[in-house]
């Protein structure tokens, strides 16, 4: 994939694209795996909207959005797991695809569109940037668990469980009040639906939650920040108006 390419055509996955998605994927993270029968599911669902660039018929890249509901009902747009093949970047491929995620989850009405970026990415914070997002202040530190008793551990009240379908997982965030209680009930009720994960993200501020998860036996993914945009209507770059 060098030399001078066509524009990528930006347009909305289907379950044939899954190994293609693996393929990029793999490209980018060669240490994890994606499940082709994950992904063709993930792909079916409603309220989610993943797109790929393709130059010259081969898939370079894809980006995944989908509808979450806060604690407080509203929806908001999630940008999430953005891949282009490394032979494919600094041509724009990855602007593209975040302009054309946000188009498309502009037209679900959310309070915001956001996308979780770890604080070394640069390569993707750049094209994010270029794509209208802006970072919020407060940095957070992702933590996940996999592992907990599927018995007891109801959700204590201020608690807030958003079930969630990625690309490469299927699992559960907890937002709200982020107490011990919460933690261990969020991975009670992981288990016991047997989803893959139950995760977090918690400013770097607020120690006693984050002792907290740590004691519930949620580890450190890494420190991120979100990026946000506004949630404007849809644009020329949105795939939908494109007839795609």
């Amino acid at each position: 994939m060098s030399g001078e390419l066509p524009a990528p055509l930006i347009r909305r996955a289907g379950p044939d694209d899954a190994p293609a998605l693996a393929a990029v994927h793999a490209a980018c993270w060669p240490a994890e795996r994606m499940s082709l029968e994950h992904v063709a599911r993930a792909l079916a669902l409603p309220d989610r909207v993943t797109l790929v660039a393709e130059t010259g018929g081969i898939l370079v890249g894809f980006v995944d959005g989908f509808l979450t509901t806060g604690a407080d009902g509203k929806r908001r747009w999630e940008v999430d797991l953005l891949a282009v093949h490394p032979a494919m970047r600094g041509r724009g491929v990855g602007r593209k695809l975040i302009t054309a995620c946000t188009a498309a989850g502009a037209t679900f009405s959310p309070v915001c569109i956001r996308a979780l970026i770890r604080v070394d990415n640069i390569a993707s914070q750049r094209a994010f940037a270029a794509a209208g997002f802006a970072p919020a202040p407060t940095l957070c530190r992702l933590l996940v668990s996999a592992t907990g008793s599927d018995r007891g551990q109801e959700l204590p009240p201020g608690g807030h469980l958003v079930p969630v379908v990625t690309l490469t997982y299927r699992g559960v965030w907890i937002e709200g009040t982020l107490s011990a209680e919460a933690f261990a009930a969020a991975s009670a009720i992981r288990a016991r639906r047997g989803w893959d994960v139950a995760g977090c993200v918690i400013p770097l501020a607020q120690g006693e939650a984050l002792r907290a998860a740590g004691e519930a036996g949620y580890t450190v993914v890494g420190d991120f920040a979100w990026w946000l945009r506004a949630a404007h209507s849809q644009d020329e770059h949105s795939p939908a108006r494109a007839g795609r």
